[in-house]
């Protein structure tokens, strides 16, 4: 029998066991003194036992084979199972990169969508009081006039196009007796009566003042100069002129700061808010929306008019910004500065507050 066909000892793994089964390999016989009887023996049991023998090592040999396949079988399922997760890892990182990028996004546009809400807010108010005007224009006595009918459509404009007003600081700053000219719905007069500040105010527009009047606020039909008229010198603590400079021609601007000039004591106040001529998107669109308007009134006119007729600037700054909704956006650091300029330019506040003291 050939040496190659014993081994020494157990083989390990599962192919050492199929090279000693398929090759029939066996352990090597310790020497004896019976050694000749003991292959006599091995010899007649080998010619017996062969048939079994065969199907012993061949159903071990297939035995292995199986648990090959089964390993092989479940290498390639770990193998698959490996990719499907990293897969699914994959997916899960891509998903929470674009989550993240999403929420960003919604983050960024949170406070746009609350002043967009805000703004919302305003224009139902708005609706609210020109509903309430409505209301009033049906249950109030009005003025006779031939001009009625065009007071009435300008008082539509006015709640169209103005909106709520907020008059708080101005009524913060107020020193009586107080003034204001072309008082309008008189938002500012009913604001000083709240206060128990002492006003009266005056307007051309019959409709409104007659709405004013049935709720008890002291209010005339005039404008200037003609509200001036009967106001004595330096009697006056502070003139209101709310939106009115850009509906006055020349003449009347001047006579505004002349008589107001006159009628203010020493320290007395002169208020005036106008659309921002400043802003290009309300001196070249919005300001343009009301008919009545018949031009801006730049800050350095007003300025100047005020030193002229003897008054001190105490305040001139732009108010009411423009919502966020309406800048332009900064895609880049790089354009940001260029964009700001351009928002600070365009979209500067709507409306111009300049408070003048007398000297």
């Amino acid at each position: 029998m050939s040496e190659d066909r014993f081994v020494d000892a157990p083989p390990s793994g599962a192919e050492g066991w199929r090279d000693v089964w398929q090759n029939d390999r066996r352990f090597r016989q310790r020497k004896s003194a019976f050694g000749f009887l003991l292959r006599l023996f091995q010899r007649i049991l080998d010619r017996v036992t062969r048939a079994e023998r065969e199907r012993q090592r061949n159903f071990n040999v297939a035995l292995l084979d199986l648990v090959n396949d089964a390993r092989a079988d479940s290498g390639r399922i770990r193998d698959d199972l490996k990719r499907d997760i990293e897969t699914v890892q994959r997916d899960v990182r891509v998903a929470d990169e674009a989550l993240a990028f999403e929420l960003k996004k919604i983050r960024e546009l949170i406070p746009i969508a609350a002043k967009r809400n805000d703004s919302l807010i305003a224009a139902l108010d708005q609706k609210i009081e020109t509903v309430a005007v409505r209301v009033r224009d049906v249950t109030n006595p009005v003025l006779a006039s031939s001009a009625i009918a065009s007071d009435f459509l300008y008082r539509r404009l006015e709640d169209g196009l103005r909106g709520p007003v907020d008059v708080a600081d101005y009524v913060a700053l107020a020193r009586e007796p107080v003034i204001d000219v072309g008082c309008g719905r008189g938002e500012f007069l009913l604001a000083c009566r709240a206060a128990g500040i002492a006003a009266r105010g005056f307007d051309t527009n019959e409709r409104s003042v007659a709405d004013l009047v049935a709720r008890g606020i002291d209010v005339s039909v005039a404008g200037v100069p003609g509200c001036f008229a009967n106001v004595d010198d330096a009697s006056v603590g502070t003139v209101v002129a709310m939106h009115v400079v850009e509906h006055l021609p020349v003449d009347a601007l001047f006579a505004l700061f002349a008589e107001s000039s006159r009628v203010l004591r020493s320290g007395g106040l002169l208020i005036i808010e106008t659309p921002n001529a400043e802003s290009l998107a309300v001196s070249a669109s919005e300001f343009w929306r009301d008919p009545t308007h018949l031009a801006p009134r730049h800050p350095a006119a007003l300025t100047l008019l005020g030193r002229e007729y003897g008054f001190a600037i105490d305040e001139i700054r732009a108010i009411h910004p423009f919502p966020e909704s309406n800048h332009f956006v900064a895609t880049s650091e790089d354009v940001r500065a260029l964009v700001d300029a351009l928002n600070q330019r365009v979209f500067g506040g709507q409306d111009l507050r300049l408070i003048l003291r007398r000297n």
